[in-house]
């Protein structure tokens, strides 16, 4: 498969399935690569909670990231194993993130929340930037 034939999917601490699932089919329907990506900032100390990966510093942190993304995807993995994946994990703003990593990507894959919001439903800052600021088609799936 072509290296520039991949779709990007960023999973986010909630990890919706719905998304995973949708990037996998994708990928698999396209024969393609997918490239999971995952974007961290490290939290001001009074967000840490009992257990946080925000705990560890520096390198540390960023392998801690690694392994929470390895374990929300395996059993994807194990689900498409003809789908050749891709892990990375990044310090910074998700919505930059996740622009760098789709250059060349031939599909995005971003998930918006279901909740109503007063003004009625509508993306979030990501999924907003992604549609703006990709050059390729973005899937926007929908999850609880």
């Amino acid at each position: 498969m072509p290296d520039h034939e991949h779709a990007e999917a960023d999973v986010g601490d909630s990890h919706p399935q719905e998304q995973i699932e949708f990037a996998f089919e994708a990928a698999r329907l396209r024969g393609a690569r997918l490239h999971v990506v995952h974007a961290w900032q490290e939290p001001s100390p009074p967000g840490f909670g009992p257990g946080e990966i925000g705990l560890v510093n520096g390198p540390e942190q960023a392998d801690e990231w690694l392994g929470f993304l390895d374990a929300v995807i395996k059993v994807w993995r194990d689900k498409y194993p003809e789908v050749e994946v891709v892990e990375t994990v990044t310090e910074g703003r998700a919505r930059s993130v996740l622009v760098r990593a789709a250059s060349g990507a031939s599909l995005l894959v971003v998930g918006r929340g279901t909740t109503e919001r007063p003004a009625g439903p509508r993306t979030g800052p990501v999924t907003h930037a992604a549609v703006q600021h990709v050059g390729c088609p973005v899937a926007v799936v929908p999850h609880e």
